[in-house]
């Protein structure tokens, strides 16, 4: 071909890809103008106060932003495993999806998520971030693989009447005054001390606090240890010699009752859950009534906070081992970007609109829990004693939740094993806990 013609061929390619962009750039905006994100939030047919916030997300981002938000409401049980599964076997990923903290282990060890690290340090917000909140969104390599917006803690709720010197701070000194407790015909605590959760609430914190460990590097089990059999040893005292109810081991949340009812000096749980404790009776028969807000949000934290005001209720950090301290583990509601995410740097814009001020307070309160910037959470709504006491004690004993490869199935069988050694006082229980490791490690392998 001679150049004149390799050049009147080059021309007519030239114009005729103009043409094309000419004729398409309304199609391309359009794209370029959706961002799909994954929510356990129903913006569709609105129920709770979380689905009807994800509703005013998206009218607003669009005006603010001219983007339309397309979600895809996944269940909150099934959304961190259906993210996995779509990354990893190649198919539609979203731009941007929620994620449970819990799950930084599985998505570090499987690739789902966008490394996040340079873009949260840099962003305007990053300085206003609670560390903590933070932490529980960092991968053991140091890889910050999501941006938490809300948190949950652990603490302790206690009646005055029973405790007027306050909660015990260790698990000696809990075990020193029980027996007095119980002689006046009352429980000196109840927890959720069955199924999975009790591992996340309880099991896990004071396995930490009596010097124990229960993660590897590597996201293996490493709960075999000295630690965890004097945590399991002092939960078995309690239970054996009726310092706690037996429903503390029942499946569901019945375990609140004995506190609700004035029959349990103290009660360890989560920092939603005041929305359960009403009504509540005190152990000297006043009852608080104060219905649960039709929002799932209250300032004052509805029964809880009118018996603080009325002085008989107060709050404690979690129990410790002696000469240990406090511990809580830390979970986050946060945003990650899946790899494969066809607009990486649209995801970034939309999670940096959610980190103002003004947003994060609107999500915390729509979604019942604490926001993750301190500019936030001074915000008035989280001024009362209930809302300082739960931003307290995350920040003085607050820790990022074991990053396991595979959480569900870790929790699951270290809960079984403590229970069996609780409930079963001949069980040797540094054997039943090397046993579930190995089991799970196995599986790992």
């Amino acid at each position: 071909m001679s150049v004149r013609k390799l050049i009147r061929a080059s021309l007519v390619l030239f114009v005729l890809a103009s043409a094309i962009t000419a004729l398409t750039p309304q199609s391309a905006r359009a794209q370029d103008n959706k961002l799909t994100i994954w929510t356990k939030f129903n913006a569709d047919n609105p129920q709770v106060a979380s689905d009807r916030w994800l509703k005013k997300v998206i009218t607003d981002y669009q005006t603010d932003k001219g983007v339309t938000l397309e979600n895809t409401f996944v269940a909150y049980n099934e959304i961190n495993t259906k993210l996995n599964v779509a990354v990893t076997a190649g198919g539609v990923v979203p731009d941007v999806s929620y994620v449970d903290s819990a799950s930084v282990g599985f998505y570090s060890n499987n690739g789902t998520l966008v490394d996040l690290t340079d873009f949260v340090k840099n962003a305007s917000w990053y300085g206003d971030l609670d560390p903590v909140a933070l932490a529980s969104c960092t991968a053991p390599d140091g890889k910050i693989l999501c941006v938490p917006t809300t948190t949950t803690n652990y603490f302790t709720y206690y009646w005055k009447d029973i405790y007027p010197d306050g909660f015990p701070a260790t698990t000696d000194d809990l075990l020193k005054i029980a027996p007095s407790i119980k002689e006046k015909g009352k429980y000196a605590y109840t927890f959720k001390g069955a199924e999975n959760v009790s591992v996340e609430r309880f099991y896990g914190a004071l396995i930490l606090s009596y010097g124990g460990t229960l993660v590897d590097a590597d996201g293996k089990a490493a709960w075999a240890n000295d630690g965890a059999v004097k945590a399991v040893e002092w939960a078995r005292e309690v239970i054996q010699k009726e310092y706690a109810p037996k429903v503390a081991l029942a499946p569901a949340f019945d375990n609140e009752e004995p506190f609700k009812q004035g029959e349990a000096g103290g009660f360890l749980a989560g920092t939603f859950s005041y929305v359960y404790l009403t009504p509540l009776v005190a152990p000297t028969g006043e009852r608080f009534e104060e219905a649960p807000p039709a929002e799932g949000f209250d300032k004052n934290a509805i029964a809880v906070g009118a018996a603080h005001d009325a002085g008989k209720l107060d709050f404690a950090p979690m129990l410790s081992a002696p000469g240990g301290k406090p511990v809580s583990f830390i979970f986050a509601s946060a945003y990650g970007i899946p790899e494969g995410s066809a607009h990486v740097e649209e995801a970034k814009a939309f999670i940096d609109w959610q980190m103002q001020t003004a947003k994060n307070v609107e999500f915390a309160i729509a979604y019942g829990a604490l926001p993750t910037l301190k500019s936030a959470s001074a915000d008035e709504a989280f001024s009362a004693p209930y809302w300082q006491a739960v931003l307290k004690y995350q920040q003085s004993s607050g820790v990022a939740a074991p990053a396991w490869v595979n959480y569900d199935q870790a929790i699951g069988l270290l809960s079984t094993a403590i229970v069996n050694c609780v409930t079963d006082p001949t069980k040797d229980i540094l054997a039943e806990l090397q046993a579930a490791q190995d089991e799970y490690n196995n599986a790992l392998n």
